[in-house]
């Protein structure tokens, strides 16, 4: 289930998404640039990401996602260099990948891949941002980050440098895991402990009520930033024993 919402502060949505199962790929991207800039580097990673296709290894399709990244850094810059020096563009990206009973997590700046698994909440990415610096070097607590005056400054993201680095985790999957692939807008306006009692308190709703139901949550708390959410089920295929 996938579900994008302007949220009650933004003009503009310059979050995107893409769904793509069938080549066992999710993608959230986050734009940055106002105006029509940032629509146009997230829509620019999620086009590009829709030409992916699963390869016959995993190494081959881990390379073609990771290149798939690299071709859309290339066109937002290039794309950032005609509309000159005062324009910065830029996405954060977050990809969820599955291959067989693991979970590939690719990703540049602050949208989250969450892992719902026994009704616990864990978070599998690191933020590539100010404030997680700070966490890391004990200089802010962790439930502090969002609300710090420099929550929004992210040091890594699609199409603000040449060179893009790339982080990646991957993870055993178990019947049941719940991964929750979004953006700030969700984790800015809901703690995690909000998000964990929503699903927690929802095991009964069929994947679209859920995301209907978080979308909801966050535009309730405020709704400050563009929310996207991603909910991506895994589900053992029965024994034919």
């Amino acid at each position: 289930s996938g579900m994008t919402h302007t949220g009650l502060v933004r003009n503009r949505n310059e979050d995107s998404f893409g769904c793509l199962p069938e080549q066992n790929l999710w993608v959230v991207a986050d734009g940055m640039g106002g105006h029509e800039a940032g629509d146009f580097a997230s829509q620019t990673i999620v086009e590009q990401a829709a030409k992916f296709t699963q390869q016959k290894t995993l190494a081959d399709s881990i390379l073609l996602l990771e290149e798939n990244l690299l071709h859309s850094n290339s066109i937002i810059r290039e794309k950032s260099q005609k509309l000159g020096k005062k324009f910065i563009i830029g996405s954060t990206v977050i990809c969820l990948y599955i291959w067989q009973n693991q979970a590939f997590v690719l990703w540049a700046g602050d949208s989250r891949v969450y892992l719902y698994r026994q009704q616990n909440l864990q978070r599998l990415t690191e933020d590539h941002s100010f404030v997680e610096e700070l966490v890391k070097m004990g200089k802010l607590d962790q439930k502090q980050d969002e609300a710090h005056a420099a929550s929004n400054v992210v040091l890594n993201a699609v199409g603000i440098e040449d060179n893009l680095i790339i982080d990646m985790e991957f993870y055993e999957i178990e019947d049941g895991d719940l991964f929750i692939v979004c953006s700030d807008g969700l984790f800015k306006d809901l703690s995690e402990d909000n998000i964990e009692d929503i699903l927690n308190q929802n095991s009964n709703k069929d994947l679209e009520e859920l995301n209907q139901l978080l979308i909801d949550a966050s535009l309730a708390a405020g709704g400050n930033d563009n929310c996207t959410v991603v909910l991506v089920q895994a589900q053992g295929e029965a024994s034919d024993a």
